[in-house]
């Protein structure tokens, strides 16, 4: 039994090779993953943020398992909320299994969340240490999202009226804002314009290179951008990140992205 647990919400969308390397258990612990060939429509009809249950689930798990636990929760108001941060901690203390929980807001969205928890991990057994870790990424870490169906993500009506259906948005995920950096009509602009921005971001900041890049059901783009990381940004490393399909509710098909850090 490990000294401490690391739970995070399933839409931070860490690569399932990472979760079992570091022991990481998300919420819920088998979140199904994004099916490409799944109309839009579904989707969209199914668009609701997360409930607690599958967080107490994997709290459960995690009590099985160690005397200490993390939560780490997604800040996007839609992956992991507050109502599903205080469920856990009722359960928590009705559990005669009592364990040291300590409950963390990541305010971020996907990897932005994802890295704060991976970072956490790999500190080893000291959970003061591994909040700090977590803390740390979280004042540096961005995310940035090309959106090939922007009504997901709720901006039509607020943002060039009459427009934006027929545009790809590109946008900043910040917690739960979603905020749009630059509407583009061609997907191929969009990667450019992302990719573009990605090797302007990390020359801010010096120290290793962390790079996530997401995807809905967009492999190829997804493969190709993270290359270009490896080839041109000299990163510490390189993941890439499908969404799960509760993911892909909020922020619609087609959706590639990138959430990076530096270390320092």
């Amino acid at each position: 039994m490990g000294r401490f647990g690391i739970i995070t919400d399933a839409d931070a969308c860490i690569p399932q090779p990472l979760l079992d390397e570091l022991g990481i258990l998300t919420a819920p612990l088998d979140a199904p993953a994004f099916d490409e060939d799944e109309p839009p429509q579904h989707l969209r009809r199914d668009a609701a943020p997360a409930e607690a249950a599958g967080a107490i689930h994997a709290l459960a798990r995690a009590t099985s398992l160690h005397p200490a636990i993390l939560y780490l929760g997604a800040g996007d108001g839609y992956g992991g909320s507050p109502a599903i941060r205080d469920a856990v901690e009722a359960v928590a203390r009705m559990s005669p299994i009592r364990r040291d929980l300590r409950l963390v807001d990541s305010t971020a969205t996907l990897m932005g969340c994802g890295w704060q928890a991976i970072a956490a991990a790999r500190v080893g057994d000291d959970l003061e240490a591994a909040i700090e870790a977590a803390e740390a990424v979280r004042g540096r870490v961005r995310v940035l999202a090309l959106l090939e169906h922007p009504q997901f993500a709720g901006l039509p009506g607020d943002v060039l009226p009459g427009q934006i259906a027929r545009a790809r948005a590109l946008v900043s995920l910040a917690g739960e804002a979603v905020d749009v950096v630059e509407l583009v009509p061609k997907r191929e602009v969009g990667l450019a314009a992302l990719r573009d921005l990605l090797g302007a971001g990390v020359r801010e900041g010096e120290g290793p290179l962390h790079v996530a890049v997401h995807h809905a059901g967009a492999a190829a783009a997804a493969g190709a951008l993270a290359e270009w990381a490896r080839r041109r940004l000299d990163p510490a490393e390189v993941v890439v990140a499908p969404l799960t399909r509760h993911a892909a509710t909020r922020l619609g098909p087609g959706m590639v992205g990138v959430a990076w850090y530096r270390e320092g």
